[in-house]
C-alpha cells in the first residue's frame, strides 16, 4: 500500500473544460461529496504549444484552489496530444501498413494532435522533457499525491505503427529474444535476411509475424512508454508513487486493435488500475458479474489496484445513466474486491466533442445528477469504516482460472483472418478466448462459488488452488505444463477446454501429443461446428468447436449420437477433464443449463466451497475482505425482497442500506449493506 486510506477522487480537468469561471465553486463543493482528491489532466499540447515554451498557469490555478479547500491533486500526463511541432519538425506521425499517414485529429478524450509515434526517439525525448518540467513545477505542492503516467495504456488501432523507428525497434526487439535471424528463422518458418531488414505484417494471415508484432507493440513498447515517463518523474521527485491503468483491460478485449499485455505492462510502474470496459448499469445479472469479473481480474495484476474512471454514464445523450443503486453497486463492489482507489470518470460532465454529455456526477452545468447522493453517502461510511478497509483483502478462493495473454492474442488474430490488406475483424468473428473465460465465471459465480484469476506466467500460484480452468489454451508454455502436472499429481483438478494446445509456441497447429505428461492429448478431428451434448439425459447445444481426441481418458460425457465430447485421466491424487467442445463459450451461451450442474458438482467434489450465504439465483451476492482481525460482508441485494440473515458475532460497523433488526442484518430489496465483525480465527 502506498497510502494509509482508500484514495476516493475524481478526474476533474482537461483542457479546456471546465472553464476557469467554474472551477473555484466546483472545487470548493468536492468536500460535500466526500471526494477527497481531483485529477488534472495535463495537456502536452495545450501547455507546450511551442517548442520549449511552457505555460502552466492553468494547472497552477487548480493547484492553489485545491490546497485552498484542503483537496489532494493527482497529475496524469496526457501525451497522446502532442503539440504539432512534434509532428511537423520531428516526424511523428504514424504510418499506416499501407504506407499512408494517419494524422493526428480531435475528439472528445484527445483535444488535438492525437497522437505520434513514441517510437520516434525525438518524440519520447520532448515528451520526457515535458514530464521533467511538470514534475520539477510541482514536486513540491504538499497537494500532489500521485502520478498517472499514461491515460488508458493500450495498443490501439492495429495498424500502429509502420515508420523506419517501429520497423528498426521491432527488429531490435526481435534480436533481443532470438539473438541471431537463422534462430528466428528456424523457430518460425520465416524466411528474414536481417533483423534490420524486418518486414512488418500487413495482414494477420501468416499468424507470427502479427503475433510478434503485437507482443511488441502492445507488451514491449507499452511497458517502454510507461518506463520513460516514470523514469522522467524519478529524476525530480523519488517519493510519490507512479501509477497507470489501462483503458480495455486483456480479460474484456476481443480485437487485436485494442491490445494490452496488463500483467506485463503493468510491471513497469508502482502501481496498476483500469478502466471500466463493461456497461454502466447493473441492471442485468450478466452485467453485475462481469463487473465483479473486472474487479477480480484486475487484483489478480496488483492486489492494491485502482478503479480508475468510474462511469456514472456514457454520455451521447443515450439513456444509460446510472441509478444510485448502479453507483452503489460499482463502488462496494470494488471494495468488496480489495480496491485501494476510487477515482470517477468525471466531476462534470463533458461538453466538448464525441465524448458530449459524458458520464459527470454533475450535469455539464454543475448541477448533481441522481447518482450524486450515493457517491456522497459511500464517502462518508467509507471515511467512516476506513480502518476495516483499508488494509483488507478477499481470501484466496478455492477455484482459478488461469489467464493466458498468448492465447487471447492468438484467438483475436484468428478473428481477424479476413480480407487481404487488412486486419479488420470477420463478420463471424467468435472472441473465443473471451467468452470462454467469461462464460466459466459467470457460471461459478452463479453457483456461489468464488473464483481468482491467475496469470499463466505466475505458474507457482497453481498450487494453493483445488482446481484450475484452463480457456481456449491454445499454446501450452512447457514451464506450465509442468506445474499443471505437479498440481494435478499433488491432488488438483485441471479442467481443460477444447482447443487445449491446439497450437505450438511459434503459432502452428501442433499434430502430435501434446507435451502434458498428465494426460495423453492428440487432436484428431476438429471442425468448426454445433452438436448436441447428452447430459444427465438431457440435450444441450454446444459450440463452438467439436474436436476429436485421442486419449488416454476415459469418458466422461457424450453427445446424442454416442461420440465422446469430454474424457477424464486420474493421475497421482488429482485428475485432468479435458472438454472437446467450447466449454466456457457454451457456459456463455446457455448459462442455465445442465451442464453447469455437471460442472458445480465436479468443482465441488474436488473441494472448493459454496458460499451458503451467497444465492444469486435470487439476485442476491455476497463478498467479503479480511485484515486479519475484521471482516468486512458485503451484501448486493438485486431482488425485489428484503434480505435478511441472523448474525451470530456482535456487530462493529454497519453501512449501505443495512441495518441490525435484533439478531439479523437486513438489506432492502434493490439495494448494497455491509456489515463488519471480529474475524474468526481458523
Amino acid at each position: 500500500m502506498y497510502f494509509d486510506s482508500i484514495i476516493h477522487a475524481t478526474q476533474y480537468y482537461r483542457a479546456p473544460t471546465p472553464l476557469p469561471d467554474e472551477w473555484e465553486n466546483d472545487i470548493r463543493r468536492l468536500s460535500e461529496y466526500e471526494l477527497d482528491a481531483l485529477q488534472i489532466r495535463i495537456n502536452w499540447r495545450w501547455n507546450e504549444k511551442r517548442e520549449g515554451e511552457y505555460d502552466f498557469s492553468d494547472i497552477d490555478r487548480l493547484f492553489d484552489l485545491a490546497e485552498k479547500n484542503g483537496r489532494k491533486v493527482i497529475v496524469k500526463f496526457l501525451l497522446e496530444c502532442a503539440p504539432q511541432y512534434v509532428f511537423d519538425k520531428y516526424g511523428g506521425t504514424i504510418i499506416g501498413p499501407k504506407g499512408e499517414q494517419i494524422r493526428g485529429g480531435s475528439h472528445g478524450a484527445f483535444y488535438g494532435g492525437w497522437k505520434p509515434c513514441f517510437t520516434n526517439p525525438d518524440v519520447r525525448r520532448r515528451a520526457a522533457l515535458f514530464v521533467e518540467e511538470v514534475v520539477k513545477r510541482y514536486k513540491d505542492r504538499k497537494s500532489l499525491i500521485l502520478y498517472n503516467a499514461w491515460n488508458e495504456i493500450r495498443n490501439k488501432p492495429v495498424e500502429e505503427c509502420f515508420c523506419p523507428h517501429c520497423r528498426r525497434a521491432f527488429g531490435e526487439y526481435l534480436k533481443e529474444k532470438f539473438g541471431t535471424v537463422e534462430k528466428l528463422n528456424s523457430f518460425y518458418g520465416a524466411a528474414e535476411e536481417s533483423f534490420e531488414s524486418i518486414a512488418l505484417p500487413s495482414m494477420p494471415h501468416g499468424y507470427w509475424d502479427t503475433f510478434e508484432f503485437k507482443k511488441f507493440k502492445g507488451a514491449h513498447e507499452l511497458f517502454n512508454y510507461l518506463k520513460f515517463v516514470r523514469d522522467a518523474v524519478r529524476k525530480h521527485d523519488i517519493t510519490r508513487p507512479v501509477m497507470s491503468h489501462t483503458g480495455f483491460c486483456a480479460a474484456f478485449q476481443t480485437h487485436i486493435g485494442d491490445v494490452c499485455d496488463d500483467f506485463y505492462v503493468s510491471r513497469a510502474v508502482d502501481f496498476f488500475g483500469t478502466s471500466i470496459p463493461c456497461l454502466c448499469n447493473m441492471d442485468t445479472e450478466e452485467k453485475r458479474l462481469d463487473f465483479m469479473m473486472l474487479n477480480d481480474y484486475v487484483r489478480s495484476l496488483d492486489k492494491d489496484y485502482f478503479l480508475y474512471e468510474i462511469y456514472p454514464g456514457l454520455g451521447m445523450f443515450k439513456d444509460e445513466y446510472d441509478t444510485p443503486f448502479d453507483m452503489s453497486f460499482k463502488l462496494y463492489s470494488a471494495i468488496s474486491s480489495g480496491a485501494k482507489g476510487l477515482v470517477y470518470w468525471q466531476y462534470r460532465a463533458e461538453r466538448v466533442g464525441m465524448e458530449n454529455d459524458c458520464a459527470g456526477i454533475m450535469r455539464a452545468d454543475g448541477s448533481p445528477r441522481p447518482v450524486a447522493t450515493a457517491v456522497a453517502d459511500f464517502g462518508k461510511e467509507l471515511k467512516r469504516d476506513m480502518q476495516y478497509f483499508v488494509n483488507a483483502y478477499p481470501r484466496r478462493s478455492d477455484v482459478a482460472i488461469l489467464f493466458d495473454f498468448d492465447s487471447m492474442l492468438l484467438s483475436e488474430i484468428e478473428d481477424a483472418s479476413g480480407d487481404n490488406y487488412s486486419f479488420a475483424e470477420r463478420s463471424d468473428a467468435l472472441h473465443y478466448y473471451q467468452r470462454s473465460h467469461t462464460g466459466m465465471y459467470r457460471m461459478l459465480k452463479k453457483n456461489g462459488i468464488a473464483v481468482d484469476y491467475v496469470n499463466t506466467r505466475e505458474p507457482e500460484k497453481i498450487a494453493s488452488y483445488k482446481v484450475v480452468y484452463l480457456p481456449y489454451y491454445n499454446m501450452l508454455d512447457t514451464k506450465l505444463a509442468a506445474a499443471l502436472t505437479d498440481f494435478v499429481r499433488g491432488g488438483g483438478v485441471v479442467i481443460a477446454d477444447e482447443g487445449f494446445g491446439l497450437r505450438e509456441m511459434n503459432t502452428w497447429m501442433q499434430p502430435y501429443d501434446v507435451d502434458f505428461a498428465a494426460m495423453k492429448i492428440r487432436m484428431r478431428e476438429r471442425r468448426q461446428r454445433s452438436a448436441d451434448l447428452l447430459i444427465d439425459g438431457n440435450p444441450l447445444r454446444t459450440a463452438p468447436f467439436v474436436t476429436e481426441y485421442d486419449t488416454d481418458g476415459e469418458v466422461a460425457l457424450t453427445y446424442t449420437d454416442g461420440t465422446a465430447a469430454a474424457w477424464t485421466k486420474e493421475y497421482g491424487k488429482g485428475r485432468v477433464v479435458l472438454f472437446g467442445f467450447g466449454l466456457g463459450y457454451t457456459l456463455y451461451n446457455n448459462p442455465s443449463s445442465h451442464l453447469s450442474s455437471y460442472l458445480t458438482d465436479l468443482i465441488c467434489g474436488a473441494g472448493a466451497q459454496r458460499d451458503v450465504y451467497d444465492d444469486p439465483e435470487k439476485s442476491v451476492y455476497v463478498r467479503r475482505i479480511e485484515n486479519g482481525q475484521y471482516t468486512a460482508e458485503f451484501i448486493f441485494n438485486c431482488s425485489e425482497s428484503p434480505y435478511s440473515r441472523k448474525i451470530k458475532s456482535g456487530v462493529i460497523s454497519i453501512g449501505g442500506t443495512a441495518t441490525h433488526q435484533n439478531d439479523s442484518i437486513v438489506v432492502p430489496k434493490h439495494s448494497t449493506g455491509y456489515f463488519v465483525t471480529k474475524s474468526i480465527q481458523k
